[in-house]
C-alpha cells in the first residue's frame, strides 16, 4: 500500500467512524464463482453466464453481470449516479456514506463500506455490488464474490477526470448507456463552465478544508480527496496540498497557523458540532492566528455535495467559485 493510500484510507476510516436503454439481461440466474490465482495474488470472479454483460472494474476485475435489478451501493456518489440515471429503484442496500437523495436515505444500511462485512451485504440477496478502491477488507469482497455475486470496484477518484467514467461505467452496468453519457456529458459541461469562469478571478485565495465531527475529530484535508480538486478547480491554492498531505492528517495549531489560510471550509455537520461559525473562533485551535480566522472568512457546505465527485459536483463548484470569488456573480 503506498503512503498516498494509506492516508486516505486512515482519514476516510475515520470519517465514516465518526458518522434509455433496456437492462441488459434480467435473468436472475447467479454464475458459479472461480478463483484466478497470479502468482503471489488471488482474485475471485464468477464466470460469465450466456448473455451476461462484462464489467471489467478498476480493480481489473472482469464481472459478468447477469442481472442488475438488485444492488447495494458502497459508496454515496456512486448511489447518487444511480438515482440520477433514474435506477434508483434497483438499489435495495446502501452504505453509511450514501446522504443523498432522500430516497435513498430510507434504504436499508449494510454499514460501512470500509469495514465492511460481507454478511451484511449478502443478507439483502444483491444481483451485484457496485464499490469503490477504498471498500474492504479484501477478505468481504472475495466472499462476496465467492458467493457468486459480482463486485464492480471503481476508483473514487480525487480529480475530476474521474467524475464522467464513474457515470458511463456505472451505466453500462445497469443498461443505460445512452442516459449515462447525456449525465456524463452535461455534468463535465458544467465542471468546465465553473473552472472557466474562475480562472477569470484576479485573485486566488488560500482555502484550507477542515473536516471536523466534534472537537474530538479535525482533519486538515489534503492530495488525492475531491476537496483538492474543488479548491484547485475554484483557482484557489489547497493550503492542505500545499504542506504536502496526502489523504488527510490530525489538525494542529501550529499548521493551521503555518498554512495561512484565507478562507476556510467546513462540512455542514461538523460545524454543527463545533456550535457554529460563531463558535469557531474558540472551538479550532490556531484559527483566530489565520488570515481566513481574522477576517471570520468561513464556507460550509454538505459533504457529499462538496467532495463525493458525484453528479452533483459541476454545480457544487459553481457555487463555490462565485462563494470565493463573489465579483464573478456581477
Amino acid at each position: 500500500m503506498t503512503m498516498k493510500r494509506l492516508a486516505i484510507v486512515v482519514a476516510l476510516t475515520l470519517i465514516g467512524a465518526a458518522c434509455g436503454d433496456d437492462d441488459a439481461t434480467t435473468t436472475t440466474t447467479t454464475a458459479p464463482a472461480i478463483t484466478t490465482t497470479t502468482g503471489a495474488a488471488t482474485t475471485t470472479s464468477t464466470m460469465e453466464a450466456p448473455g451476461a454483460l462484462t464489467i471489467v472494474g478498476d480493480d481489473g476485475v472482469t464481472s459478468a453481470i447477469a442481472d442488475a435489478s438488485r444492488i447495494v451501493s458502497l459508496s454515496g456518489d456512486l448511489t447518487e449516479i444511480l438515482f440520477a440515471l433514474g435506477a434508483g429503484d434497483r438499489v435495495v442496500a446502501v452504505d453509511v456514506t450514501t446522504t443523498f437523495p432522500d430516497e435513498a436515505t430510507g434504504l436499508p444500511s449494510v454499514g460501512f463500506g470500509q469495514m465492511l462485512a460481507a454478511e451484511a451485504v449478502l443478507a439483502v440477496q444483491p444481483s451485484v455490488v457496485l464499490a469503490n478502491d477504498l471498500t474492504g477488507p479484501a477478505e468481504a469482497i472475495d466472499q462476496i464474490r465467492g458467493a457468486g455475486v459480482p463486485v464492480v470496484v471503481l476508483n473514487t477518484g480525487g480529480s475530476f477526470d474521474a467524475v464522467g467514467h464513474k457515470i458511463r461505467t456505472v451505466a453500462e452496468m445497469v443498461g443505460l448507456a445512452n442516459e449515462g453519457e447525456t449525465l456524463a456529458a452535461q455534468v463535465e459541461a458544467e465542471i468546465a463552465a465553473a473552472t472557466t469562469l474562475a480562472a477569470t478571478a484576479e485573485s486566488t485565495p488560500r482555502v484550507a478544508f477542515i473536516y471536523t465531527r466534534g472537537p474530538q475529530l479535525m482533519l486538515l484535508f489534503g492530495i488525492g480527496i475531491g476537496t483538492n480538486a474543488m479548491i484547485t478547480g475554484a483557482n484557489a491554492v489547497d493550503v492542505g496540498a500545499e504542506s504536502g498531505i496526502f489523504g488527510a492528517a490530525p489538525l494542529s495549531a501550529e499548521a493551521l497557523v503555518s498554512a495561512a489560510p484565507e478562507v476556510i471550509v467546513f462540512p455542514e455537520a461538523g460545524l454543527q458540532a463545533l456550535g457554529g461559525f460563531d463558535a469557531l473562533l474558540g472551538a479550532v485551535p490556531g484559527i483566530a492566528e489565520t488570515p481566513a480566522g481574522q477576517s471570520e472568512a468561513f464556507l460550509a457546505y454538505d459533504e457529499a455535495y462538496f467532495f463525493n465527485l458525484g453528479p452533483r459536483v459541476g454545480m457544487a463548484l459553481m457555487e463555490f467559485v462565485l462563494d470565493l470569488h463573489p465579483e464573478l456573480a456581477e
